[in-house]
């Protein structure tokens, strides 16, 4: 337990340095960064170069790369107009529904997007099981798409539209 104190107190020593001793920080790193008051998150920013390793210069980096993560989203839903409405399909148009064979079709593409998030979310819940920061959501959500009430929540459509299915197979 003490060798353990003595590693946090090695890491706190490092990462509270003016610039950080990159060096020192991936020799330290080599073997794990311990979790604890968020050091390993700091170290994979650190190494990652997501942070610049002068530690005053942080805060501005983070308000920036959160503006441009915030544009980012921003251009990535086509500015508002590419939205999936909470009906599913996306359009106005009487002749577009759920049994539309046109491959064109809003919902089609929406099946199919389906299929892809149940996949990935039933691979990412497999990648660690026993790590816990894939089995539950995020502390820190980006709160435009959360917030959005004309928007619906991919993970609401993974969960439900799975357990349907699930529900299915085992009555067969």
């Amino acid at each position: 337990m003490a060798a353990y104190k003595a590693r946090l107190q090695e890491f706190d020593r490092i990462l509270s340095q003016d610039v950080v001793d990159l060096k020192a920080l991936r020799r330290l790193c080599f073997t794990g960064a311990p979790e604890e008051g968020g050091r390993r998150a700091l170290c994979w920013k650190l190494l990652l170069n997501y942070l610049p390793l002068d530690t005053n210069q942080w805060d501005e980096t983070l308000r920036k790369k959160r503006a441009q993560y915030q544009h980012f989203v921003g251009e990535g839903d086509g500015g508002g107009t590419a939205r999936l409405s909470k009906n599913g399909s996306g359009n106005q148009h009487v002749d577009d529904h759920p049994l539309n064979p046109n491959p064109d079709s809003q919902w089609g593409s929406f099946f199919k997007d389906n299929e892809v998030l149940a996949q990935i979310d039933k691979d990412v819940r497999r990648l660690c099981p026993d790590i816990m920061f894939f089995q539950r959501g995020t502390n820190y959500p980006c709160r435009l798409i959360v917030d959005d009430q004309d928007v619906e929540r991919l993970s609401h459509r993974v969960t439900h539209s799975s357990s349907r299915l699930h529900r299915l197979q085992e009555r067969d």
